[in-house]
């Protein structure tokens, strides 16, 4: 943590609202500020969300408030080629409703947003995978004016990124946790073609696994069944101890994830931490609340890597899923008649239709039913009761078949409590009429025959004029209040009376029924008149936007590599597999060894990756390296993820290197920029930095984002189509490259599934974890590979578009690339595979993705 303790200042309590329930059940029980998704471009595609009008009745009331709260909407998805129209239409009405921010993670969304609807304000999704202050300073330079950081952050870090001057940091303070980092799960996308960057993950990481049994922790440090379990399933965040700490360092806005769940859920979690903040909960009420929380929806509470990012007990191979609030444990089975009951002494006080669930070994998921017939026992007297109050020894009936054999001593759960949906009921305002308002600027000239309006609000004039006989004024004083009483009553319209000035030389009077006619029509023809604005505006954007861009084609290699293609030696552009012009990237320099000077000749680049092997080795195996390729055709790619403890190594690396001569980068994380004390704009040289395919570039927008950015040359999503890249090949010729080979990261995670399944953490001198083969419950094959105690998980097979080259070619591809990172290939390995794609070969393993399907 920072030195100095801060100045303690306000911090904003951040809610989710999956629906507008949920949303007014925040800022009844105290949130400052709601975060919503739409119908479309929502990475919770799966929650409610809103609909337009929605929306502008809880902005509308959000702003109304003598409080007034704050309304945030995530358009968090990347977007596809598409789609670019209707999110032109999406942000143009989020600009017109007065959204308090748009919550981005495509940076063509951002560049749009800025370009042409500044009045939006940017917030950074955790999509985005900032993870370090040197992604917070670059994303400041964009003009952003808050970050969501990763949830992987220790208390330090939050403080140090917290201390960028300019920008606000947002944190998470409780709900669901991912197991890799957001943003940059590709395992639904790649095994089931559901994306989690499009809102449609199917959270494969609640998946059960069993693991290859050579590969397993061994039997002498694992307390449990280390061969199977729910290896990623991660326990939900619960900062309740912490909440302090992170306003001291700095933190801006307290964030409560879960857009998929209720209003009750909603309600029960933002009272609890709202009353935390305030300093309200006395260590009872705190419990109790607790309870009520965990009663809604909880599974298991940790603090993940807030305090140590060497914490290991965040995940639960166990069980998944709801578990409920600790009752008791089990003490008997009984028969009654035709009926079971189970007996426990419950902690809580219970009710007929509460919901209880029992942990039953081997089973995956708790057993859960509905208390149907209570009953309570006392110095063995047994009476039936509609509640049983808290100590009571109780007995629940269980339903008449489909129960499992339930070991005594099992936890008892309650897992839906009456009492508490009683205790948040939500209060619901009427929202009749509540939209923002746009201040109307009217001028009032009252002549002999007529009452002349003008008026102006928003951009948008109008005139009317309503004929009529105006006489003298009794008291000409009390004119202009009875003017600005008609004029205010605006009720349904878009509307509030803002300035008013009135020419009354003569001191005539105007009749009510005069002003409300010229009132209406003059409402009537701003509103259409800001209808039509808006309209023409949206059209004028999207032309632009789906407009070929002029500056898609140039030089983006060095000018040896650019003076030949146009003369053209190195083939066509399009056409054959023959034609593509090819990359390799690697992450240990050795695993080159075996390609020949003359499989190297041609190569567009090689890039490597610098964050595996020591500077020592790095740097002795890439002057081997220059022997057999032109140095200006080396570039070195920073690593997806540098967290605090890795910064000064990276950093001296880079130093290093530069100084070596590498001259060329590549970045995967908007942190790049600041790792390389680039500005992230097009005044740098085009060929200094480029983009790996996890900066996401699915759209034209984002293309030319990142070109604006100074970047010479963009990777295309490995979790694209065919039918997408379409456009995006023709259009960026030079500047786009297809990865065609890769062992895609389908997680990248602290968390570390070996200490998982083992029952805990064997320690760095006892773990022989270097990877684990791991089959879903689905069949789908995969190996987690432990980089340093960071996981990465891939595919058994990996990507490959060997058989589709030239489907690509015959699209516009002109560049691809191979990557061969994270598995332990052999040189041999690489020289074959690499040859076989580049000959055309059928290679006898490997997955085409989405390439086909598409993403939905």
């Amino acid at each position: 943590m920072a030195n100095e303790k801060r100045e303690r200042r306000p911090v904003e309590l951040l809610a989710p609202a999956g629906g507008l329930e949920a949303g007014l059940a925040a800022f009844e029980h105290g949130a400052d500020a709601v975060y919503l998704g739409l119908k479309k471009f929502s990475a919770r595609a799966d929650a409610d969300n809103f609909t337009l009008e929605e929306l502008e009745s809880l902005v509308g009331y959000a702003h109304s408030l003598e409080r007034p709260r704050k309304v945030y909407t995530a358009v968090n998805t990347v977007i596809l080629q598409r789609e670019l129209g209707d999110l032109v239409e999406a942000l143009g009405a989020l600009s017109d409703i007065g959204v308090d921010a748009i919550i981005v993670q495509d940076l063509g969304v951002a560049g749009i947003a800025q370009r042409h609807f500044p009045r939006l304000r940017l917030h950074s999704s955790t999509q985005l995978a900032v993870h370090n202050r040197a992604g917070v300073e670059t994303l400041r330079q964009l003009g952003f004016a808050r970050v969501t950081m990763a949830r992987e952050l220790t208390l330090e870090e939050v403080a140090k990124v917290a201390a960028v001057e300019g920008m606000e940091v947002e944190t998470f303070i409780h709900g669901a946790l991912c197991y890799a980092y957001s943003g940059l799960c590709l395992y639904s996308s790649q095994q089931l073609g559901r994306s989690g960057n499009r809102g449609q993950c199917a959270y494969s990481c609640r998946d059960h696994f069993t693991v290859k049994p050579e590969e397993a922790p061994p039997q002498e440090i694992s307390s449990r069944d280390a061969f199977k379990g729910f290896a990623f399933s991660m326990n939900d965040l619960a900062t309740p101890d912490l909440v302090g700490q992170m306003r001291d360092a700095g933190v801006a806005s307290l964030k409560i994830e879960g857009r998929k769940k209720g209003a009750l859920y909603v309600a029960a979690t933002v009272s609890y931490y709202r009353n935390l903040i305030d300093g309200h909960l006395s260590k009872k009420e705190r419990s109790e609340r607790e309870a009520d929380i965990q009663s809604i929806f909880a599974r298991p509470w940790t603090n993940l890597f807030l305090l140590s990012n060497k914490e290991k007990d965040v995940a639960d191979p166990d069980t998944v899923g709801h578990r409920g609030t600790p009752l008791g444990e089990l003490e008997a089975v009984t028969r009654s008649g035709p009926k079971t009951f189970i007996r426990f002494r419950s902690a809580r006080a219970l009710a007929r239709h509460d919901g209880l669930q029992i942990d039953v070994p081997g089973q995956g998921r708790p057993f859960g039913f509905a208390v149907v017939q209570l009953r309570v026992v006392d110095q063995g007297r047994i009476r039936e009761v509609m509640e049983a109050p808290e100590g009571s020894t109780v007995e629940v009936a269980l339903p008449e078949e489909g129960y499992p054999t339930l070991p005594i001593g099992a936890a008892v759960y309650c897992s839906s409590s009456q009492a508490v949906k009683s205790r948040y009921k939500l209060t619901r305002p009427n929202l009749h009429g509540q939209r923002p308002r746009v201040a109307m600027k009217v001028a009032v000239s009252v002549f002999a025959d007529k009452l002349s309006l003008r008026g102006e609000a928003g951009g948008v004039e109008a005139e009317v004029e309503v004929a009529g006989r105006y006489d003298k004024a009794r008291d000409a004083a009390l004119v202009e209040a009875g003017v600005r009483w008609a004029l205010e009553k605006l009720g349904d319209t878009r509307l509030a009376l803002g300035e008013l000035e009135l020419r009354n030389p003569e001191g005539l009077f105007v009749p009510v029924s005069k002003a409300n006619e010229a009132r209406r029509l003059l409402a009537e023809k701003l509103e259409e008149r800001l209808r039509e604005s808006a309209k023409t505006r949206v059209e004028e954007v999207k032309a632009e936007v789906l407009t070929r861009s002029v500056r898609a084609e140039g030089p983006s290699t060095p000018a040896s590599q650019s003076e030949a293609y146009a003369r053209g030696d190195r083939g066509s552009p399009t056409g054959t597999a023959q034609s593509l012009h090819w990359s390799i990237k690697v992450d240990k320099v050795a695993s080159l060894s075996e390609l020949t000077k003359e499989d190297l000749a041609d190569l567009d680049e090689v890039v490597v990756d610098i964050g595996r092997e020591s500077l020592a080795n790095l740097t002795s195996a890439l002057d081997q390296l220059a022997t057999k390729i032109d140095r200006q055709r080396i570039r070195l790619a920073l690593p997806l993820i540098t967290r605090g403890w890795e910064e000064r190594a990276l950093n001296h690396k880079i130093s290093e290197l530069r100084k070596a001569g590498y001259a060329r980068w590549e970045g995967g994380n908007i942190s790049a920029w600041g790792m390389l004390g680039l500005a992230p704009d097009a005044s740098a040289p085009t060929d200094l930095l480029s983009a790996d395919w996890s900066l996401y570039v699915l759209n034209r927008a984002a293309a030319q984002k990142l070109l604006s950015m100074g970047i010479g040359r963009f990777t295309l999503s490995v979790e694209d189509g065919l039918e997408n890249m379409k456009p995006l090949l023709a259009e960026h010729g030079e500047r786009a490259q297809v990865v065609v080979f890769q062992d895609t990261p389908l997680f990248i995670s602290e968390s570390c599934p070996y200490a998982t399944l083992a029952g805990g953490c064997p320690g760095v001198g006892n773990c022989k974890f270097e990877q684990m083969e791991m089959t879903s419950s689905h069949g789908e094959d995969s190996l987690a590979i432990s980089e340093r105690c960071r996981t990465v998980v891939v595919s058994k097979n990996p990507y490959s578009l060997g058989p589709k080259l030239s489907a690509l070619a015959a699209a516009g591809a002109r560049r691809v690339r191979a990557d061969f990172l994270f598995r332990s290939y052999q040189p041999a390995e690489v020289a074959r595979i690499f040859r076989g794609l580049r000959q055309g070969s059928e290679l006898p393993f490997g997955h085409i993705g989405n390439f086909e399907r598409g993403l939905s």
